[in-house]
């Protein structure tokens, strides 16, 4: 287990903390926060690379304030690929090893195992210099497993790779973690977030200010700069129904299906609604929008913009509504509607 207690690093115009964190081993804990927050900081004074000013961080009971970052037991993935330029692959995989006294033998047999297990065996040869980017960072996390660490930090590893990449790059975090590696990653994209994380928490100007599971925070967030900062409360663990023949697909979500467009293939996902783009009708309509739920008002919330509408439909959803449309329905609590939205409106992600 991971645990920080009280950490502050301070500068002259910022402060991080304090920082009062668990991570349990085998967690996929992921931190959500803008460019400043102080996410790549903490994970540098945890692996070492900067000391903190005050607070304490133990792993598996140790103190590491007095441990080197080499016998932390802790990896690093940087959001850019912090690799030697002048190593080839394979010398940069072994680096780790050989620093660390391991023999020839179980050197090569590790690069082995790691090029197979990342699909780099035929850049071994090579120079970073020659790596596309997906590469580069394949590469460095096969040079970060090398340490065989008991935990892993993950700076925005897919910040700066395109969908494909950051879909096969995503695939590899998480069979790491299914593995039973425990990893802190921090990110400012809450897509990646709710892939990935097993909990989440939320950074804002160096403090942790909500933490929880994905789902909790994303539908009850603590605060307006958590709704704004992830975006989406119509956020549901959903199962894929593949219906053969049919243009759209559908989702399941408790006993409530939902109809989206999509070519995944994945049976367990998460399922995005577009809370702008749901309408309230007083009756069933006879529109194109491919889903219509009956359900009634929970709670009204008064917003800069207009009005938010919970709606208990089978699911809880919101919406967002002018003022003036929600005079002109004599919207109140409740009050039964129709919640109507297209299949354009719902997004499937693999998980």
């Amino acid at each position: 287990m991971l645990e920080i207690n009280n950490l502050h690093k301070n500068f002259t115009n910022f402060s991080l903390g304090p920082i009062d964190l668990k991570i349990a081993d085998g967690e996929h804990f992921v931190l959500l926060g803008p460019s400043g927050s102080g996410k790549s900081l903490l994970l540098e004074i945890i692996a070492g690379f900067q000391n903190s000013s005050k607070g304490d961080i133990f792993y598996d009971g140790k103190d590491l304030a007095s441990i080197p970052p080499f016998k932390r037991g802790i990896g690093m993935v940087f959001q850019k690929p912090a690799l030697f330029q002048h190593m080839t692959i394979a010398e940069n995989i072994a680096y780790p090893m050989k620093s660390s006294g391991k023999n020839s033998t179980f050197i090569k047999k590790k690069i082995k195992s790691l090029s197979d297990q990342f699909h780099i065996s035929d850049l071994l040869h090579r120079k970073p210099a020659s790596l596309s980017g997906g590469e580069a960072q394949r590469v460095s996390l096969a040079r970060t497993l090398a340490m065989e660490p008991k935990m892993l930090l993950l700076d925005e590893p897919l910040s700066s790779l395109d969908i494909q990449l950051k879909g096969r790059i995503r695939r590899y975090i998480k069979d790491l973690n299914e593995n039973g590696l425990t990893m802190l990653h921090v990110t400012h994209d809450f897509e990646e977030a709710i892939r990935l994380a097993s909990n989440l928490g939320i950074l804002q100007e160096g403090k942790i200010i909500q933490s929880g599971s994905a789902e909790s925070i994303f539908k009850k967030p603590a605060t307006s700069f958590v709704a704004e900062l992830t975006g989406h409360k119509n956020f549901f663990k959903a199962r894929l129904i593949n219906i053969p023949g049919q243009n759209l697909n559908e989702a399941l979500i408790n006993n409530t299906r939902l109809k989206f467009y999509g070519d995944s293939t994945t049976e367990n996902g998460i399922i995005l609604i577009d809370e702008d783009q749901i309408t309230l009708l007083i009756s069933m309509p006879e529109t194109s929008a491919q889903n219509n739920l009956k359900g009634t008002i929970a709670r009204i919330t008064k917003l800069p913009t207009g009005r938010e509408i919970e709606i208990n439909a089978g699911i809880i959803l919101f919406a967002h509504i002018t003022d003036d449309s929600a005079q002109k329905m004599g919207l109140h609590l409740g009050m039964d509607v129709i919640v109507s939205f297209k299949a354009s409106a719902v997004r499937f992600l693999d998980i």
